[in-house]
C-alpha cells in the first residue's frame, strides 16, 4: 500500500468515526437508543394534573396532530386543554409535554404558528414570574413571550404565547435549550396562549401562569 492510498484510507477511517460519533451523540439527544428509564411513571403523573386549578377549570381536552406526536415523539406523554377561568370567563390553552430533548426543544411558536394569518408584532421577550411552591420554597420562573397579530379581520385579532422548558424544577427561558439541556435526555416543555382583542389588554396568560405554576409544580418529576 503506498503513502497514497494509506492516507486515503485513513482519511476514509477518520470520516467514519466522526460520522458514527457525530450519530451516536444525536441518538442520544433524541431519544433514538434505548430506554428512557423512568419516563413512562413521569408521563403518568403529568397526565394527572388536576382539571381544576383554582378558580381555573379544563372546559376542553385535546390531542395534537398525529403528525407533531410523531414528529416530537411524545406519544402518551402530553396535555393538551383548554382552561377557562370561573370568574371571568378568559380562556387559556396549555400543552405541557415530556419527550426527547433534541426534539421538543427546537420548536417554538415563531417557527410552528404563523403563516397566512398571524404575522409576529414583536421579538419575544423574557419574563419571570415568582412562584411560591406547595412546600413554602419561592422560585422564580422564566419564560419567553411573543405576541401574534392577525393579518384580517376574519381571525382573532391577538394571541400570546408563553413558552420554557424545565428538568423538573425551575421553567427556563434560554437562547439554545438543545445545547443548554443536552446532558438530559428528556425535557419538560410548556407552552400556553391566549387570544384578545387588544394589545394592551392584561395579559391573560400570566395571570394564568401566577394561579396555576404552584400546582403544575407538584406534577414534575426530575428528568435524565
Amino acid at each position: 500500500m503506498n503513502a497514497k492510498t494509506t492516507s486515503l484510507f485513513i482519511g476514509l477511517a477518520l470520516v467514519t468515526l466522526i460520522t458514527v460519533a457525530v450519530t451516536a451523540y444525536s441518538g442520544s439527544l433524541t431519544g433514538r437508543w434505548g430506554t428512557f428509564y423512568g419516563l413512562p411513571e413521569i408521563r403518568e403523573t403529568l397526565k394527572t394534573l388536576p382539571l381544576k386549578i383554582g378558580d381555573w377549570e379544563a372546559e376542553k381536552e385535546g390531542e395534537l396532530d398525529r403528525l407533531s406526536v410523531n414528529m416530537l415523539r411524545i406519544q402518551n406523554a402530553y396535555i393538551f386543554r383548554s382552561y377557562r377561568n370561573t370568574a371571568t370567563r378568559e380562556v387559556v390553552h396549555l400543552t405541557l409535554m415530556v419527550g426527547p430533548t433534541g426534539k421538543i426543544t427546537i420548536h417554538t411558536p415563531e417557527i410552528c404558528f404563523g403563516g397566512k394569518d398571524y404575522e409576529k408584532d414583536s421579538v419575544r421577550t423574557s419574563v419571570p414570574i415568582n412562584v411560591q411552591l406547595a412546600s413554602g420554597d419561592e422560585i422564580v420562573d422564566t419564560f419567553w413571550k411573543i405576541n401574534f397579530t392577525g393579518r384580517s379581520l376574519d381571525v382573532n385579532n391577538r394571541v400570546s404565547f408563553y413558552y420554557a422548558v424545565s428538568t423538573g424544577d425551575t421553567w427556563n427561558a434560554v437562547e439554545n435549550p438543545r445545547a443548554t439541556f443536552q446532558t438530559y435526555r428528556y425535557i419538560y416543555k410548556i407552552q400556553a396562549e391566549a387570544f384578545s382583542g387588544l394589545a394592551d389588554e392584561e395579559d391573560t396568560v400570566k395571570k394564568f401562569m401566577i394561579d396555576c405554576l404552584p400546582t403544575i409544580h407538584e406534577y414534575l418529576r426530575p428528568c435524565r
